[in-house]
């Protein structure tokens, strides 16, 4: 088996199969010849034949295909977040809202303000709800009369599974991997601020400080590259930071605890306005309680372009979780994984979550052929999808890429990466006046298998060290083989 193949093997054997089917390759099956001229640019760049897969589909005519290793299973990285978004299109619709209310139960005091009774801070699922969008629900108990409250406070998360990590993926002090709730806010990330005058004492705070976030200090070095090491806090969030380590003045963490973060966001920002909240606490909002104010998310058609355009984690398994309606991330995927391949028999997909924050999912390129000229392109859906695609020297992830005269505005795609994996699919517009669904990707599965095992730390230390370089490389290949497709299709 090449390297291509044993890693796929590896992955396979990782996790169990969603489906019946397994996506692994015969030791026998081999990659056709490539072209030369395709041979010739992938080995300028120093790739070899086996480390590219890709595979065209004419829009108008689907059995004129062009394909390289087009069956041989691949990691789509972020590429899976064009299968959730259809997902989430579909069985949503485009002008689906995530609420974010404001309830109360009790009696206002109009003489002093004082509100007898509780107040409920409910949630279900707005991946982009911000701090300024939580202080107009603020001002709506300012402008209610509310200055103190004379009984509990809550936030209710119920609507929503809890989950304090997207992905096993990393190290998990990563920013694209936090927490996910019904109640989420600015991205469920934070920032820590080191006192400039301090060296080795430095002094670590939260912004905003709101009483979830505790910092302690290791005189140990954390394992595997981490930079901050988090752990249980009944109150909050504990995120520890090593002496062994520099730090910049301003560093961003994730949250693991979102709704209660969100909750304490909401008691600091009505204490500026003089407004007194108790400590928040999880509880069910009551029947019997009244609305009192409430914020509308964007239409989930401008969601799911920002997830595509920004390559959102958080924006794509918060949006998988409401669509599917299931209780984790890997059930969710489960359901999308069955829906797609009911929609396109030939896709036998492996996921096991929506944003492709991981090495475990495995779709076949054509499937992504097949999904986009079959399901996704169709009258009716391919208007709303289009628009979601970042747009070859004009926008998103491929502003700068492509953006010569001859191929800005021929590539509509969304792009996928991680490290030694560079993946791309969408439509391509090719000189010739034809029109194809495409999927592209360049890897390097042997230096990715060497990074993910863990096992040889020389190795390991080598080709991280190599990634920025291998990144370049993929970028420039990548451009120029799309530039000859649009050219010669």
């Amino acid at each position: 088996m090449n390297a291509a193949l044993n890693i796929i093997a590896l992955f396979t054997c990782l996790f169990t199969p969603v489906l019946a089917q397994p996506l692994i390759l015969s030791k026998e099956e081999k990659p056709a010849p490539l072209s030369p001229v395709i041979s010739k640019i992938l080995k300028s760049y120093h790739f070899e034949n086996d480390q590219l897969r890709f595979h065209f589909q004419d829009l108008d005519n689907p059995k004129i295909t062009a394909g390289h290793q087009e069956d041989s299973p691949f990691i789509p990285a972020s590429l899976t977040k064009v299968f959730t978004a259809v997902y989430a299109f579909k069985h949503l619709g485009p002008d689906f809202r995530y609420k974010t209310q404001v309830l109360a139960k009790g009696k206002l005091n109009k003489k002093n303000g004082d509100f007898h009774g509780d107040i409920y801070l409910k949630g279900s699922g707005d991946p982009s709800l911000s701090m300024a969008r939580l202080m107009d629900l603020v001002l709506e108990l300012r402008s209610f009369g509310l200055k103190s409250l004379k009984g509990n406070f809550y936030y209710d998360d119920t609507a929503l599974p809890s989950i304090q990590m997207l992905s096993d993926f990393g190290n998990g002090d990563q920013t694209y991997n936090p927490g996910i709730s019904a109640l989420n806010l600015e991205y469920n990330r934070t920032t820590l601020y080191k006192d400039a005058r301090q060296t080795k004492k430095a002094i670590f705070q939260a912004i905003p400080s709101t009483g979830h976030f505790f910092i302690q200090k290791e005189s140990r070095k954390f394992l595997n590259g981490k930079r901050f090491e988090f752990s249980e806090n009944a109150t909050g969030e504990t995120w520890s930071v090593s002496n062994k380590e520099r730090y910049r003045q301003y560093e961003d963490i994730p949250v693991r605890k979102p709704s209660k973060r969100t909750a304490n966001s909401f008691k600091s920002l009505a204490e500026l306005w003089g407004i007194n909240l108790p400590t928040p606490r999880p509880h069910k909002t009551s029947p019997e309680a009244f609305l009192m104010a409430e914020d509308l998310a964007q239409p989930l058609s401008r969601l799911l372009a920002l997830t595509l355009e920004f390559s959102n984690n958080l924006f794509a398994e918060q949006i998988m979780l409401t669509a599917t309606k299931e209780k984790s991330i890997a059930r969710g995927a489960l359901k999308l994984s069955n829906w797609l391949n009911k929609k396109i028999p030939k896709c036998t997909p492996q996921l096991v979550n929506g944003s492709g924050l991981t090495i475990e999912n495995l779709v076949r390129p054509s499937c992504f052929t097949a999904f986009l000229s079959e399901y996704a392109l169709k009258p009716g859906l391919g208007r709303g999808f289009m628009s979601m695609l970042s747009i070859s020297g004009a926008s998103g992830w491929m502003r700068k890429r492509l953006r010569k005269p001859e191929t800005a505005y021929r590539v509509w795609a969304k792009t996928g990466s991680l490290d030694y994996i560079s993946n791309m699919t969408g439509v391509l517009f090719s000189s010739s006046g034809k029109r194809y669904a495409f999927v592209f990707s360049l890897s390097n599965l042997e230096k990715r298998r060497v990074i993910d095992l863990g096992e040889d730390t020389r190795k390991i230390k080598k080709y991280k060290r190599g990634i920025g370089k291998w990144k370049r490389r993929s970028r420039k290949a990548s451009e120029e083989l799309l530039t000859h497709f649009i050219k010669t299709l």
